[in-house]
C-alpha cells in the first residue's frame, strides 16, 4: 500500500514538473510541487495510522484467541 502511494507521488511530481515548464513559471510550479508533496505526505501518514490501528486490532484479537486456547487446554 505504501509502495503504491510512493509511486503515485513520484508520478505526480513528474507531472507537476512538466506543468511548471509548460507554464513557464518555475516559482508557481515549485509551489505546486511542494503543495502536492505535502498532500501526499498527509495521505501516507493517514494510511500509516490506519495500518497501525488495524495491526493493533489484530494483535488484540490474537491475544483473546490465545487466552481462550490456553483456558480450553487447561480444562482438558
Amino acid at each position: 500500500m505504501l509502495e503504491v502511494s510512493a509511486i503515485l507521488g513520484v508520478a505526480a511530481c513528474g507531472a507537476l514538473w512538466r506543468m511548471a515548464f509548460a507554464q513557464g513559471s518555475m516559482k508557481r510550479g515549485m509551489e505546486s510541487i511542494l503543495r502536492e508533496i505535502q498532500l501526499l505526505r498527509n495521505e501516507v501518514t493517514k494510511d500509516i495510522r490506519s495500518l497501525e490501528q488495524v495491526q493493533h486490532d489484530h494483535e488484540a484479537r490474537l491475544r483473546i484467541l490465545e487466552k481462550k486456547g490456553t483456558s480450553q487446554q487447561s480444562r482438558r
